[in-house]
């Protein structure tokens, strides 16, 4: 016969098994929660419906406080409401929870950015694109260009718009931003290498040709910048893109 001592160990056993068990599941639906609430935040914020953002992240963030994505979007959500303090309090968060957390170093780049705040934008955006597990490098390399172009640092900018390139020839801002460099420097037969290299891979990005266009211009050679600016109509549906190209070919006698 089972004691009744042995018959009261069993039972606190068997309460303290189902508590865990219980306190397990209701962890795991907290996280799912909180996930789900977190996704909800980020559509909220895509629609620019910050106080809908904030109050599903806030909730996520209650839910599941280690969550270092939770606390990355809290930060882009806090960067969207102009206040820049407490999106970096969020940012660094989640780097904490997460080292090696390389989107949220680029954000956090960026909100450095826009506080002018170069030399710490640029250690982020450093870190970020030199982690091998960032699946996007090249955007940390532009934010680097950027922030050492406003910085005054055209050589570090270039660079920085290379290497972007490297990591992914179709990004196309950087080579905008790259030609853009070189041409502040007066290199422009290198600048219109680059956008040649831009429009050989994206033959249907205006942008690359407006700038080809315009750089022509600058070198003497009137026809190829003409049969630029008449790639840029043939492509191009916006607007004030239209009328600048078009003035260039009026300007060059085309469309005769």
């Amino acid at each position: 016969m089972i004691r009744s001592r042995e018959i009261l160990f069993l039972s606190v056993v068997c309460i303290f098994a189902a508590i865990l068990a219980g306190c397990a599941g209701n962890s795991v639906n907290r996280k799912k929660e909180a996930d789900a609430r977190m996704r909800m935040g980020v559509t909220y914020l895509g629609q620019r419906n910050l106080p809908m953002a904030m109050r599903e992240l806030m909730k996520a963030s209650e839910l599941d406080p280690e969550n270092a994505e939770v606390e990355m979007v809290l930060g882009l959500a806090y960067q969207a409401r102009g206040d820049l303090s407490k999106a970096e309090e969020h940012l660094r968060k989640a780097i904490a929870m997460k080292p090696d957390y390389a989107e949220a170093r680029n954000n956090l780049g960026i909100v450095l950015a826009e506080r002018k705040e170069w030399d710490k934008a640029i250690r982020e955006f450093q870190a970020a694109a030199e982690n091998v597990l960032y699946t996007t490098p090249e955007r940390a390399y532009f934010n680097l260009g950027e922030a050492y172009r406003s910085k005054g640092d055209p050589a570090g900018a270039e660079a920085a718009y290379r290497r972007a390139l490297r990591a992914n020839d179709r990004y196309a801002p950087a080579y905008t931003a790259l030609s853009g460099v070189l041409g502040a420097r007066g290199k422009w037969g290198e600048a219109a290498s680059v956008l040649e290299r831009c429009v050989g891979t994206l033959p249907d990005y205006p942008v690359c040709w407006m700038e080809l266009g315009r750089s022509y211009l600058l070198l003497s050679r009137p026809a190829d910048a003409l049969k630029a600016f008449d790639k840029v109509l043939e492509l191009s549906s916006d607007p004030d893109t239209r009328k600048q190209a078009a003035g260039y070919v009026t300007l060059l006698g085309g469309g005769k």
